[in-house]
């Protein structure tokens, strides 16, 4: 006798793995899959993350804002928040900011009330927090942003009473529905050929979702691929079949996926046929599905910081003159303080360039006769003290914007002795002056450094700097060979 084996699937939801189709790394295009949003009905206004884009400051226009963008009292009032507004700018696809932004890139229009998606406000620093928006004090037609796009498509939006930014967790938002659905599993099976009683019998279920991330690998032009498990879902039902003997559940899957929002529906049809061959009194069926997504790895500084201050304080060795005889003699004086003051100019993660000026002291220890000095007694002559080298450097770099890096540097500039050398003996300065001119010169210098962040880190240098320079009694051609740790701050 034909029976029919009818089964209806409880259905499973859950909340979507939302997915930029762009590559941002900014909090605000993230959105965490177990966070839920928070109701946010306040007025806008209270904490603007970019106030040069304000409707309080006259920004009501499309070239309003574009000229509030490009204004440079914009960055001169408002260096953190120019800095975060121009950092979003890169990373929707404008490789050189605010300068490659145009108006028709800026739209004009509203966001449904109800909205969900990430908030920005600026409290000393940017932040985000997850919301549905809905703000006191906005009118019928929505709540009034700007959108700006990339080259690209990728975009996110200022609000116009707050200046903040913010981005949908359903792209459809500007302009759609502005929610975000949820997966939804249904399963049906056909019809079975069973000659028993009907009976009740377990189902056991077990769905697997994972996610695979193709990644650039370490070697050049090369992939990489890990893949993590995303979502487990397993769960047990009860059917009427009318099968008596033991029996597993086999067949092929038939799968519908259509993209709404941010979110997948999946609709299953799984034909099912009973085995009496082997398993016990239950049926069994798993299904295990995995998206793939291709992450690119970018080869400039992902922390888009232009300058960088570096201040090293340590100690400095010279080299000593030698004689053309035997009778005269000279040796080293020892460590000496040393500094260095830089600013240079970032032109890639692995370039930069700039000017520096030193602190360096120049001395060594001689047994010439020099009037009034003891005799079979050492000198401590002096050249200068100090000398200020102000040189042009440039600067290669092995090593990313953070963690440890290795740099090699070349200078050449100016030495400006500061003040009269000196020559002493035994505690007592003698008459003889070296009376030491500015000259050229030239240095080369190796270090490392360590990057806590985008803008501070910790370095140690070791330099070899050539003086050339003319005294009234010879012409020096020394070199000072400073150690010294420093600090960096990157802007």
């Amino acid at each position: 006798m034909r029976r029919f084996l009818s089964l209806i699937l409880v259905i499973l939801s859950l909340q979507a793995w939302s997915q930029s189709v762009c590559s941002q790394k900014s909090v605000l295009f993230k959105f965490d899959p177990q966070m839920r949003p928070r109701t946010f009905t306040e007025k806008l206004g209270n904490h603007p993350q970019f106030p040069f884009l304000q409707y309080d400051s006259g920004i009501v226009t499309r070239a309003l804002f574009l000229k509030g963008a490009k204004d440079p009292a914009s960055r001169r009032l408002f260096k953190k928040e120019f800095a975060a507004f121009n950092d979003l700018l890169h990373e929707i696809g404008f490789a050189n900011g605010y300068k490659d932004l145009k108006i028709s890139n800026i739209e004009n229009l509203f966001i449904n009330p109800g909205t969900i998606g990430n908030l920005g406000f600026f409290n000393k620093e940017n932040n985000y927090i997850y919301v549905k928006l809905n703000p006191e004090g906005e009118g019928d037609d929505g709540i009034a942003a700007w959108r700006i796009t990339g080259p690209a498509g990728c975009y996110f939006y200022v609000l116009h009473t707050c200046g903040n930014a913010f981005f949908a967790n359903d792209p459809a938002a500007g302009g759609g529905a502005g929610c975000c659905r949820d997966i939804t599993i249904k399963a049906q099976t056909d019809t079975l050929l069973a000659g028993h009683p009907a009976h009740d019998r377990p189902f056991h279920i077990s769905i697997r979702f994972y996610q695979a991330m193709i990644v650039a690998g370490k070697k050049r032009n090369t992939l990489d691929t890990f893949v993590r498990l995303v979502r487990s879902i397993d769960t047990v039902t009860i059917i009427k079949d009318s099968g008596s003997l033991p029996a597993k559940v086999y067949g092929k899957e038939w799968f519908s996926q259509v993209l709404l929002c941010r979110d997948t529906l999946l609709s299953l049809r799984i034909p099912l046929t009973a085995d009496s061959t082997t398993g016990p009194d239950s049926l069994y069926y798993l299904l295990a599905d995995t998206s793939y997504i291709r992450e690119y790895r970018k080869s400039n500084d992902d922390c888009h910081k232009k300058w960088e201050i570096a201040a090293d304080g340590g100690a400095s060795f010279n080299s000593i003159p030698r004689y053309h005889n035997t009778t005269e003699h000279t040796r080293t004086n020892g460590a000496q303080l040393a500094g260095e003051l830089a600013i240079s100019r970032i032109f890639s993660h692995w370039f930069q360039a700039g000017l520096s000026a030193s602190y360096i002291t120049l001395s060594y220890q001689d047994d010439l006769p020099y009037p009034g000095a003891a005799a079979n007694t050492y000198n401590t002559v002096y050249p200068a003290k100090p000398i200020i080298p102000v040189q042009l450097f440039g600067k290669a770099t092995i090593g990313g914007p953070l963690g440890w890096q290795a740099n090699v540097s070349l200078s050449a500039g100016y030495a400006i002795p500061v003040g009269d050398g000196k020559i002493v003996n035994s505690g007592n300065t003698l008459s003889t002056k070296p009376s030491l001119k500015g000259g050229p010169t030239a240095g080369l210098g190796m270090g490392i450094a360590y990057f806590f962040s985008c803008r501070f880190g910790i370095s140690l240098s070791a330099a070899g700097q050539y003086f050339d320079n003319k005294g009234s009694a010879m012409t020096y051609h020394l070199v000072a060979l400073p150690v010294t740790l420093g600090l960096r701050f990157r802007f």
